[in-house]
């Protein structure tokens, strides 16, 4: 039988993290062997309101599982600079997130990290998988890839029952648009 790892001898992992939705099932599969923090960067999301409900809902999660939130320093929220910058390409808007949270890793030595994109259903696992082990050669932070999906509805109707926000698309305007046929 595996035995756990002390406290004192866990790693220390940094899960980027999109929304409390996603980053639920991702802490439930690494909560037992990792020390968890979260980090919040999410300029592609669309419209303000949006915006602060997916962060609140993420800061009220980290609160309620007693993990540590960071999030990036110097940026405040303005969705058409980041439209300008991006195309709504999810290629680009990946690699500007996953680069940010490796930086962050590795100026505050964590051991690893991760992001709660790999949560969800409808991200692209193969392209996040591809761009973080590129920066991971670049950064010397290793990247850990996990399979969040197998908890991903448990965790979701979780929060739900919780009175957790609950967004209805991926957080992009192109999202948006072809989740409400706009």
């Amino acid at each position: 039988m595996k035995s756990l790892p002390s406290d004192n001898f866990k790693k220390k992992i940094l899960l980027h993290i999109c929304c409390a939705m996603c980053s639920a099932s991702a802490v439930k599969m690494l909560q037992d062997e990792y020390h968890v923090s979260f980090y919040w960067y999410n300029p592609n999301i669309y419209n303000t309101q949006e915006y602060i409900n997916r962060k609140t809902a993420a800061i009220k999660y980290a609160k309620e599982l007693n993990v540590l939130f960071y999030e990036e320093k110097d940026f405040s929220y303005n969705y058409g600079k980041w439209a300008e910058k991006s195309s709504e390409n999810c290629d680009l808007c990946y690699t500007l997130r996953l680069e940010k949270t490796i930086m962050f890793a590795k100026q505050n030595r964590f051991d690893c990290f991760s992001t709660s994109l790999l949560s969800s259903p409808y991200q692209k696992h193969d392209l996040i998988k591809q761009i973080s082990n590129d920066f991971t050669h670049k950064y010397a932070v290793e990247f850990l890839y996990k399979d969040y999906r197998t908890c991903f509805y448990d965790c979701k109707n979780y929060l739900r029952q919780n009175g957790y926000y609950m967004q209805k698309f991926c957080g992009c305007n192109k999202s948006y648009k072809e989740r409400y046929k706009v």
